[in-house]
């Protein structure tokens, strides 16, 4: 398995350093100044990682919007790119001239993007959409120098999916009685994973997507290693991943794939949406693929470790290619898809960074598979306590030459101190 996952790192490796290290760094320079065609409609491309035909009809709808305000036609054509190759693929069409005219970019890429000069500067796209609404925080890692080059479109932190039927022929209470009487840990999520295992044979526990033993692995770890008291890096450069209070939320996670076997483990293809595990990680752009479940489910918030809860937001922007042949509509564009109008509509699939929209009441209910008190607790309230995954201008070598590493968690004699001393050592290389 390390063998295989080692040959596509090292080719993802080799394409990422053509982004941060070859890219042009003129390409906002002059770019704004090409005129949008009058002829016809003008079409531009989007890039998302969505492929949900729903999301996508949504986000055209937004297009026509505004294309209409302009008086204009727009013909939209989104590209969906798969998440675990997305940060690879989007960074090499930008290098040509056929890139995506406007795209979604992942938290923690963020400052590879920036400083690569594929993003447009957007102050002046923003100026006429209240970017005052637009949370600080939120916007924080998106600005450089004081320009924005990204607008966040989505804050929305992860929490747990469960099955109902499967906690009840366990005779468990559910993770949301269990977090109402404050007994909501990490331990008693192992207890119930074993348990659910043990009893009714099916997993207890999927990782996020499926895949946090390798593109998700810091999705899958964040949440655990936080609530222990550990990290990965700080902001201020310093490497926790091998904290004693990691290494021990590490070992947890090791412990329930290999000696309580409660874990969907590497290879296997079992899926939460299709009964096949009792919880998984999801988000509420998630809750479509419940539409059609066989089973009761739920959602609860992330479990408390010894430091309390720490949720991961996952925090995605949409920016405009400083590349592209339309660079100032599609600015206009990104500036009109963020608005308060267009944040309210996709709420109730990823959670706004609008203090206006965040802060009301029509959103805890923009989601109709999706109560009121699990909107404020499940999501709401993680929003106020979760924190984005950490983020470096040099994430791209980082995250290539680390995966590599933390292939190496994945067997049962695994010696997991050791192996986050190495990812420490992979850091330090990057992280001054």
């Amino acid at each position: 398995m390390a063998t295989k996952h080692m040959t596509g790192a090292v080719r993802a490796f080799a394409l990422f350093c053509v982004l941060v290290f070859a890219a042009p760094m003129v390409f906002a320079a002059g770019s704004q100044e090409q005129q949008v065609k009058t002829q016809g409609p003008v079409e531009l491309t989007i890039a998302t990682w969505t492929s949900n035909p729903d999301q996508i009809a949504l986000l055209n709808s937004f297009v026509q919007g505004f294309a209409q305000s302009k008086g204009i036609e727009i013909k939209a054509n989104f590209e969906s790119i798969p998440f675990a190759e997305y940060n690879t693929k989007i960074s090499l069409e930008l290098q040509g001239k056929n890139g995506p005219d406007l795209f979604w970019v992942l938290e923690t890429a963020a400052p590879a993007f920036i400083q690569s000069g594929m993003l447009a500067k957007l102050d002046d796209a923003m100026k006429a959409y209240d970017p005052s609404d637009i949370s600080s925080d939120a916007l924080e890692l998106w600005t450089n120098k004081g320009s924005v080059y990204a607008i966040p479109f989505s804050t929305s932190p992860f929490f747990v999916l469960y099955n109902k039927d499967l906690f009840a022929k366990a005779g468990l209470e559910t993770p949301e009685q269990y977090a109402a009487e404050g007994n909501w840990t990490w331990d008693t999520f192992k207890m119930a994973s074993k348990k659910i295992k043990d009893t009714t044979g099916v997993w207890g526990y999927q990782t996020v997507d499926g895949q946090g033993y390798d593109a998700r692995v810091l999705h899958n770890l964040a949440p655990i290693i936080r609530s222990f008291g550990g990290d990965f890096w700080t902001e201020d450069g310093q490497i926790l991943i091998n904290s004693p209070e990691s290494v021990a939320a590490v070992q947890l996670f090791h412990d329930m794939v290999y000696q309580d076997g409660s874990v969907v483990p590497p290879g296997n293809q079992s899926d939460f949406f299709a009964g096949n595990a009792a919880m998984t990680v999801g988000q509420i752009s998630r809750i479509s693929k419940l539409n059609d479940a066989s089973f009761a489910w739920g959602i609860a918030p992330m479990p408390a470790g010894p430091k309390g809860e720490s949720p991961v937001i996952g925090q995605a922007a949409i920016g405009a290619s400083a590349n592209g042949n339309n660079v100032a509509l599609a600015s206009e564009l990104v500036a009109y898809m963020t608005n308060k109008d267009s944040v309210a509509a996709m709420s109730g699939i990823w959670p706004p960074a609008r203090k206006s929209v965040l802060e009301s009441e029509a959103f805890l209910t923009s989601n109709k598979s999706v109560t009121k008190e699990q909107m404020a607790n499940a999501v709401a309230a993680s929003i106020k306590t979760g924190r984005v995954l950490p983020s470096h201008v040099k994430y791209p070598q980082i995250e290539v030459e680390s995966r590599m590493i933390f292939d190496k968690l994945w067997q049962s004699d695994a010696d997991v101190s050791a192996i986050l001393d190495e990812i420490a050592a992979v850091y330090a290389k990057y992280i001054k």
